[in-house]
């Protein structure tokens, strides 16, 4: 979930460079420094500065994603809570918590929260739910499995 800047810390400015950077590493994000110089006709020294900028700023995080199907939990599934007031952030840090659990947003709407869990057998899928029962403030969920995933993936655009 993107942080919002506070008060005193100014936005970080992207310039034309920094976007093409930022377009090769969601590539790759592995890609060399050496890689990014010769792609974008820069010196080594200026690609190798500009990259460890975006990352120390954390304008840019780079992450390894795991593809579900090839890790025996090919089935997602999203779930929609309802929570008490005033336990909407101890209901969802305990989510964050569960391993399951791929994704948590607190969110504005009819519900208060949205996960997205992966599970291999519906033995996997009722234990989440165990583990869901257990925490205090949830009213009560919805829940969709996904039939076919087609997208996902996060791609910011950068104006």
């Amino acid at each position: 979930m993107p942080q919002t800047n506070s008060a005193s810390t100014p936005p970080f400015a992207l310039d034309d460079l920094d976007r093409d950077i930022i377009g090769l590493l969601k590539i790759d994000g592995r890609m060399s420094f050496t890689e990014v110089a010769k792609r974008l006709s820069l010196p080594e020294a200026t690609a190798r500065y500009r990259v460890q900028r975006l990352l120390q700023s954390k304008v840019v995080k780079v992450h390894a994603t795991l593809n579900p199907e090839h890790l025996g939990t090919p089935h997602v599934m999203i779930v929609q809570l309802f929570v008490e007031n005033g336990k909407i952030d101890a209901v969802a840090e305990a989510l964050v918590e569960i391993e399951e659990v791929q994704f948590v947003a607190v969110t504005a709407g009819h519900h208060n929260i949205v996960v997205d869990v992966f599970f291999g057998t519906h033995d996997e899928l009722l234990a989440f739910y165990t583990k869901l029962h257990q925490i205090p403030g949830v009213i009560r969920y919805e829940s969709q499995v996904v039939m076919k995933l087609l997208k996902a993936e996060y791609k910011y655009v950068l104006g």
